[in-house]
């Protein structure tokens, strides 16, 4: 088999030979004849001397062109190939193609659809290949997998028109190592090769030099694609904002054009709730707030989605999930009758609390309030109770009783009215709340002793403050719930609201006062009474005693009044629901009761699959297609929902260059075996080199040189 060079041209280097030639003809001894009278004093010579010595120069001057001829080969690189072909014979290949399944190579741009022109090219790669060959094939989308072995490039053909591009994101460094290790486990004999076929997104590069190949090992890169190719996409869509936040969809305009306005449509459980157009600027994010309907409780479902068609569609639609848990339920009692609404003690309170109430606007308050009377709050309280609410998806709770409400609201009523008492205090001592505003009616109504049993204090005679100097609120504990949205520097001053007239209060054991007024008389306290909680305000429900209802922190304070006595209602407007990345697992916690128990899971688009909750209640299940998964027990009854999106970086469509992969491309260095061959051949798996081998004898006959030439002038 004959030698082949990896450096061809530095072979005409060895018309250097000529030099040490050169020097041994400049450097040779030349006879001069001397006349001398006589030659009987010079010791006669060998005549065998001078044939040695034109030996060892010539024996000289070989060991320094043999040295300098050594040194021009290493250069070249000699090696002999390793494969089997003889001469003129093509050498037998195995090759492995990388094919890049990704959520990118859905997008169709001015050369088509990415992955048609992906799976052409893969096809014509399989063709170059001769019959002897040998070609394997890696899947890259969510997790690289090797999709066909090493075999004829005829077998490849039915599992590349199998294949289809995914909704997941797509890691090239995790290709390359199944590709690399593809290679390794093949045969040594044939020449290997690896190429990625695919539209060399950036974000699925960001990870390639984690994944360095042999360095003899060739790789190429077939880019699909336009480089850059402009896009709009709904980047998130997110309902947990925060209290004080509306839920919001982003939009996000990927590329260098100028600003593009598209259609954005918002729907709500399939159901259009608005649509308009929005503008996006070049490279920029546009966020925009989202107004929920009045919606019942239980799960629901939403949707962003942009109706203008662009580069990619896969990322046009975007959804979420949220429950909305049951309404905290109230009853107002309200003693003023015959009188318009705005005039009735309660007005103030129940505006604050549901100001949609008895409309058709739209809203997402979190409370339901009912006005009764007196007498109709007593039938009320005494119904029947209706059955608890346990939220879907939850873990199941200890069984509570039912109560009518979850809240209610009493202004010292204008007479005694045991009835009423008794019921409140059946109602409070099963769990119930109960606010109680004080007023002018409760000291002639006698209140002090008709809810004696509940009070959190002992009411006395009404104090009369003075107009120009009124009490103003104190001390607060900021650390209840009751305040809790005062929390924070600038949410409101709790200062301003002036009060005129108040009760003579005196706490009675068990109670703690969360607020006072600025000379400590108590002016809100709380006490448990059973398993309820009973919250006493030492002022009106309404504007005679004092302005508070005038001011902005009447509101978030009653809020907090209501989430303190009803501690176990979620005052939450939604709750947002599980998310999940197209291509990964999502996950559903749905309590220690549904461990090791099999539940039914209705995929957006393909058949209903089966999954099985872990030993902690946790459901996982692949996440493949991009929308809202179901997930019902045995009898068929939805206990949650996921909501999978497809991932955002898979919208930034900006591609490498072959070039540029290259340069990416990080190369490891072989580990050196042990033994001569390994030590001094060096090479690759695809031939034996022996430059190593040549450079060191170069040296040993550039040492040889130098003693020789040392004796031979000694």
């Amino acid at each position: 088999m004959p030698f082949l060079f990896a450096n061809t041209a530095l072979l005409a280097a060895l018309a250097g030979l000529g030099i040490p030639v050169a020097l041994h003809l400049l450097m040779k001894r030349r006879q001069v004849r001397m006349r001398f009278s006589t030659i009987r004093f010079f010791r006669p010579q060998d005549p065998r001397a001078k044939a040695r010595r034109r030996l060892r120069n010539l024996l000289l001057l070989l060991l320094r062109m043999l040295a300098f001829a050594l040194v021009v080969l290493a250069f070249a690189r000699p090696f002999l190939p390793r494969n089997p072909a003889g001469p003129g014979q093509r050498p037998r290949r195995q090759l492995v193609v990388v094919l890049d399944r990704s959520l990118s190579l859905r997008a169709k741009d001015s050369q088509g659809v990415r992955w048609d022109n992906a799976r052409l090219a893969a096809r014509r790669l399989v063709a170059s290949l001769g019959p002897d060959d040998r070609v394997a094939l890696v899947s890259c989308a969510g997790r690289a997998e090797v999709v066909a072995g090493f075999g004829p490039p005829s077998a490849l053909a039915r599992p590349l028109d199998a294949l289809g591009p995914e909704y997941s994101a797509g890691d090239l460094a995790e290709g390359l190592r199944e590709a690399a290790r593809l290679v390794a486990a093949g045969d040594p004999s044939r020449v290997s090769s690896i190429a990625i076929v695919g539209d060399l997104q950036r974000a699925g590069l960001a990870n390639l030099a984690s994944a360095p190949v042999p360095p003899g090992l060739d790789v190429t890169a077939i880019q699909i694609g336009d480089l850059l190719a402009s896009n709009l996409a709904v980047s998130d869509l997110r309902f947990d904002a925060g209290e004080t936040n509306r839920p919001y969809a982003a939009i996000t305009h990927h590329g260098d054009e100028d600003a593009r306005a598209t259609d954005v449509e918002f729907l709500v459980d399939g159901q259009s709730q608005w649509r308009r157009s929005v503008a996006v600027a070049a490279g920029a994010t546009t966020h925009i707030d989202l107004l929920l309907p009045r919606l019942a409780a239980g799960w629901h479902g939403a949707e962003v989605r942009l109706a203008t068609p662009d580069a990619l569609a896969a990322d046009n639609r975007r959804f979420a999930t949220f429950r909305v848990p049951p309404p905290i339920r109230i009853l107002a009692i309200e003693d003023r009758r015959g009188v318009r609404s705005f005039q009735e003690s309660m007005f103030f309170a129940t505006a604050a609390l549901d100001p949609d109430a008895g409309t058709t606007n739209a809203g997402t308050g979190r409370h339901v309030v009912e006005k009764a009377t007196p007498e109709g709050a007593v039938g009320r309280l005494r119904a029947r109770p209706a059955p608890a609410v346990v939220p879907r998806g939850t873990a199941p709770r200890e069984p509570v009783p039912a109560l009518p409400c979850d809240a209610v609201l009493l202004a010292a009523p204008r007479r005694t009215d045991r009835a009423l008492a008794d019921a409140l205090d059946g109602y409070v001592r099963a769990g119930g709340a109960l606010l109680v505003f004080l007023g002018e009616d409760a000291a002639t109504a006698g209140a002090e002793a008709t809810l004696a049993d509940l009070l959190p204090a002992r009411v006395g005679g009404i104090e009369k403050g003075e107009p120009e100097n009124p009490w103003r609120l104190g001390e607060v504990d900021r650390a209840s719930p009751v305040f809790a949205a005062f929390r924070q520097p600038g949410s409101g001053n709790l200062v301003l609201p002036e009060f005129t007239a108040r009760h003579a209060l005196e706490p009675v054991a068990g109670a703690s006062v969360l607020a006072r007024f600025d000379d400590g008389t108590p002016m809100l306290l709380a006490r448990a009474v059973g398993a309820g909680r009973v919250l006493l305000a030492n002022t009106s429900a309404d504007t005679r005693w004092t302005d508070w209802p005038k001011h902005k922190t009447f509101v978030p304070w009653l809020h907090g009044a209501i989430r303190f006595l009803s501690g176990g209602a979620d005052d939450r407007t939604w709750v947002d629901g599980n998310a999940a990345t197209t291509g990964t697992e999502a996950t559903l916690d749905l309590g220690p009761g549904a461990m090791g128990r099999p539940f039914a899971v209705d995929p957006p688009e393909g058949p209903g699959t089966t999954a099985t909750a872990d030993d902690h209640g946790v459901l996982r299940f692949d996440a493949r297609f991009p929308g809202i998964h179901v997930v019902r027990d045995a009898a068929g009854i939805e206990l949650g929902r996921v909501a999978a999106n497809v991932p955002p970086e898979e919208s930034e469509l900006a591609s490498l260059r072959p070039a540029e992969f290259g340069q990416r491309l990080a190369r490891r260095e072989e580990p050196r075996a042990a033994g001569f061959a390994a030590s001094w051949l060096g090479g690759d798996r695809d031939r034996e080199e022996f430059w190593r081998l040549l450079i060191a004898v170069a040296i040993a006959l550039l040492l040889a040189e130098s003693l020789f030439a040392n004796r031979s002038t000694a």
